[in-house]
């Protein structure tokens, strides 16, 4: 274009110069500049309607090309306008949702919401608001998290979800959103699930013979310290088949449980009594001046709160004072696990909460454990509605607190 309006201004300047030295007669030469603006005229006009449809053609291409790579892509993707609505899709997407074209998908993302029984893992609707592509019109970039969503057919489809913020032409604000099928995974895992719950139950009642044929023994010879060695073991095994049992029940079932009210300081006390007797080496201690009263379900919070202590002695093993606090901040109620022990070290903490992640593992300092509990209490916590963090400095200890919310009346 700049080349086109430096031609443009020359022809214009060394046209008149030359008609007024070819054409002498004032009226000959503004006819014929009449016409040479005419011929102007033309040719311009012609030239900008080839660059105008060279543009075109040029801009229809790079479409296509786009949407040809999206439609090619294995991920489903969604383009949303900033009014809300799906402004363009691709086949993965048909076929991750099972409809008949892409047609049937551009709607309102409320109304693809509704159809298509958008949810978390746990069953629960996903809010609107909560929308990655709703988040990424605002600005967010939003990094992947699983959800599922009921397809034309009827069946669930289990996927990951990412969206991200586009600035369109005009500075029109869009937001793509992919959605990555993890169907079959999600099937695996829920195989597996099955397969160690099964496993788990079926060692319980072996189990839990041998360590009643141990107890009557030792109830015959009394001084053999052999029998309290095998009754230490089978508690042990005991403790980590309830472990597996426990994570896979609850990703099976999924859910909060059952709900009720409750004090965490008593629970906290009965947690205390009951690992007390196995542990003489360790001084357990519960600072909990005050009642905090919270609506959850009592056998999972005291399941969190096993774990956490049995953590706490394994991994002090020179005996030492185990604390546990509880104290009400800001609507909620928050319990801390402190100990004396190994600590964990700093590379190792980032993945301390992954499943079967297991800190001292293929080290001196390794007592054993499957790598679950911590894992299962976070997601028991976090199902009711609550957070667990943790501080270790290697050589001098672990805190492990975890917050849930009071119940109403006491929130209030």
């Amino acid at each position: 274009m700049a080349a086109y309006a430096l031609v443009s201004l020359l022809w214009i300047a060394f046209s008149d110069a030359l008609l007024f030295h070819l054409v002498p007669d004032p009226v000959l030469r503004g006819r014929a500049q009449t016409v040479k603006g005419a011929f102007f005229v033309v040719v311009t006009s012609a030239l900008l309607l080839e660059l105008i449809r060279r543009g075109d053609l040029g801009l229809r291409t790079l479409g296509a090309e786009v949407r040809a790579t999206v439609d090619s892509m294995v991920d489903a993707v969604l383009l949303v306008d900033e009014e809300g609505r799906i402004v363009e899709t691709n086949r993965a997407a048909v076929e991750l949702l099972g409809v008949a074209s892409k047609e049937d998908l551009l709607v309102p993302l409320r109304d693809w919401g509704r159809r298509f029984d958008l949810r978390y893992l746990d069953g629960t609707p996903v809010p609107y608001e909560r929308y990655a592509a709703v988040r990424a019109l605002s600005g967010e970039r939003i990094k992947a998290y699983d959800a599922m969503a009921r397809r034309a057919d009827g069946a669930d489809v289990y996927f990951s979800v990412s969206a991200a913020p586009v600035e369109g032409a005009g500075h029109r604000v869009l937001a793509v959103a992919v959605l990555r099928d993890v169907t079959a995974a999600r099937r695996l895992d829920e195989m597996r699930e099955e397969f160690l719950s099964t496993a788990a139950h079926e060692f319980k009642t072996p189990l839990a013979v041998v360590k009643a044929y141990a107890q009557l023994m030792q109830k015959r010879a009394p001084g053999d310290p052999g029998l309290a060695v095998i009754q230490r073991q089978v508690d042990r095994l005991n403790r980590l088949v309830q472990h597996l049992l426990d994570t896979s029940r609850l990703r099976l079932q999924g859910g909060e449980g059952r709900r009720d009210t409750f004090d965490v300081s008593s629970l906290v006390a009965e947690a205390i009594e009951e690992a007390r007797p196995s542990t003489p080496g360790h001084a357990l201690e519960a600072d909990a001046p005050a009642p905090a009263v919270v609506h959850a379900d009592r056998e999972r919070i005291l399941r969190v709160l096993t774990s956490l202590l049995d953590n706490a002695i394994r991994f002090s093993p020179a005996g030492g004072p185990v604390q546990v606090r509880v104290e009400t901040l800001s609507g909620e109620v928050v319990v801390s696990v402190a100990d004396h022990g190994l600590g964990i070290p700093p590379e190792r903490q980032p993945r301390i909460f992954e499943r079967y992640y297991r800190a001292h593992a293929g080290t001196d300092q390794d007592y054993g454990g499957l790598g679950l509990g911590l894992d299962m209490s976070r997601e028991i916590v976090t199902r009711h509605g609550g957070r667990m963090w943790f501080e270790s400095v290697p050589g001098q200890g672990s805190t492990f607190h975890f917050s849930l919310p009071l119940a109403a009346q006491e929130a209030s």
